[in-house]
C-alpha cells in the first residue's frame, strides 16, 4: 500500500510540472524521460561534435564550481571550470547542476582561518558571487557530505572550518546549519531545484541519511531532491567507490526495497548524482549496468542519473570505473547504447510529471 503524498509534496510536485525544466537534450537520453549526464573534468567546453556532446545531456563540474576551485583568494574567483560546463548545457541543450555550495571538503584554504563572524560574510559573499555569476540555475547541490556519524564527526570535514557554527550550528543533530544553506539558497535561486547531495546513503549510511532529509524538512529547509551519490553499488569496496577488480553487483532486490524506503520516508524525489561501477570485470561492469541503470531510470521517483567519469583511466579513485577503454566500448557501454533507445527509458515515469521532454530550460 501506498503512502499519500503530503500536501507539501503535492505542491512541490504541480510546480514542478508547471515549470520550464525539462530533463531531455542530445546525447544518449535524447527523448528519453530522464536524463543520463556525466561530469566535465577540465576549464574547456566540449564542442558540438564531441564525444562528450554526442553521450550526454546533462552536465556537473568534477570541480569547477567548488568553493576551494573558484575563490583560491578570497575575493577574486576563477569561473573557468565551471563556466565550461554551465556554458556546454546552454550552448547545447543540456542540463548543468552546480556542484556544490556547501561542502565541508575543498573549500578554500584560508577558511579554517577566519572567525564564526568572518566564515558567515565569506559564505554570503560565495552565495552572491554565484548568484550573480549563475543567476538562472536549474540544479543546485546545496549542502554536499553533511551526514553526522555517533563519533561526532562528518561525512566530510566540516570540523576544520567554522562553517557550522556560521550557519547555525547542529544541535543535537538538528542539521541547523544544513537548513540555513538551503534558505540562502532559495532566498537566491527561488525556481531552482535545490539538492542534498551524499555517499554511502544506500548501503551503509541509508539510515542516517533518511534521518537528515527528516530533519531538515521538518525544520523547514526548502530541499526538493536527495542526491543519491550511488559509488555504494557494489558489495565490496568499503564504501564511497570501490578499488576495481573485487566483489558483486548490489542485488536488484536491495537497491530496489533503499529506494522505496527512501522515497515512503521523505517523500523526496532522488538524483543519482554520481553513478560508477570500479571493475575491470566487464562481466560485472554490464550485470549492475543492466540492473541499476534500469532500476533508476524505471523508478517513478527518481528524476536522472549522472556518471561521474566514463573514460577508462580518467576517473577518480582507481580509474576503473570507464565505460570507454582505449576508444572502444566496454560491455556495459555497449548495453547503455542500446537500452537508451528502448521504450522502457523514453516511456519511464518521472517524478515531475507534466514536463515537456523537448523543451529546454535555456
Amino acid at each position: 500500500m501506498k503512502k499519500p503524498l503530503s500536501t507539501t509534496t503535492k505542491a512541490l510536485m504541480l510546480a514542478l510540472a508547471a515549470s520550464t525544466f525539462s530533463f531531455a537534450g542530445p546525447g544518449l537520453a535524447d527523448g528519453a524521460a530522464k536524463f543520463v549526464g556525466n561530469i566535465i573534468q577540465s576549464n574547456t567546453a566540449p564542442g558540438a561534435n564531441d564525444q562528450y556532446t554526442k553521450l550526454w545531456n546533462q552536465a556537473t563540474a568534477e570541480n569547477g564550481c567548488k568553493w576551494g576551485s573558484v575563490e583560491g583568494t578570497r575575493g577574486r574567483y576563477n569561473w573557468g571550470g565551471c563556466d565550461a560546463a554551465y556554458n556546454w548545457a546552454k550552448n547545447n541543450g543540456g542540463h548543468f547542476k552546480f556542484h556544490a555550495l556547501v561542502w565541508g571538503s575543498q573549500y578554500p584554504s584560508w577558511l579554517p582561518g577566519l572567525s564564526v563572524d568572518e566564515t558567515k560574510k565569506a559564505i554570503t559573499a560565495w552565495f552572491d558571487a554565484v548568484k550573480e555569476r549563475y543567476p538562472d540555475l536549474e540544479m543546485i547541490d546545496v549542502v554536499n557530505e553533511a551526514i553526522r556519524g555517533g563519533n561526532g564527526n562528518y561525512h566530510s570535514g566540516y570540523n576544520n572550518t567554522k562553517i557550522i557554527q556560521a550557519l547555525g550550528g547542529d544541535n543535537n543533530g538538528d542539521y541547523t546549519f544544513v537548513t540555513t544553506a538551503f534558505k540562502m539558497a532559495r532566498e537566491r535561486w527561488p525556481k531552482a531545484i535545490l539538492i542534498y547531495n551524499d555517499y554511502n546513503t544506500v548501503q551503509w549510511n541509508k539510515d542516517q541519511g533518511i534521518q537528515l532529509i527528516q530533519t531538515i524538512k521538518k525544520n523547514g529547509a526548502p530541499v526538493d531532491a536527495y542526491g543519491l551519490q550511488a559509488h555504494d553499488m557494489m558489495t565490496q569496496g568499503g564504501g564511497n567507490g570501490g578499488t576495481g577488480g573485487g566483489g558483486d553487483c548490489l542485488s536488484l532486490s536491495t537497491l530496489s526495497s533503499v529506494l522505496d524506503e527512501i522515497w515512503q520516508k521523505t517523500e523526496t524525489p532522488m538524483f543519482i548524482s554520481e553513478y560508477d561501477i570500479f571493475t575491470d570485470n566487464d562481466n560485472t561492469q554490464k550485470k549492475c549496468y543492466q540492473e541499476q541503470i534500469s532500476l533508476f531510470m524505471e523508478n517513478e521517483h527518481v528524476a536522472g542519473i549522472t556518471l561521474w567519469g566514463y573514460i577508462y583511466g580518467a576517473t577518480w579513485n582507481s580509474g576503473t570505473s570507464g565505460i570507454i577503454k582505449d576508444n572502444k566500448d566496454r560491455p556495459a557501454m555497449t548495453w547503455l547504447r542500446e537500452y537508451m533507445q528502448s521504450d522502457k527509458a523514453k516511456n519511464a515515469k518521472s517524478p515531475y510529471p507534466g514536463m515537456v521532454k523537448e523543451a529546454s530550460v535555456y
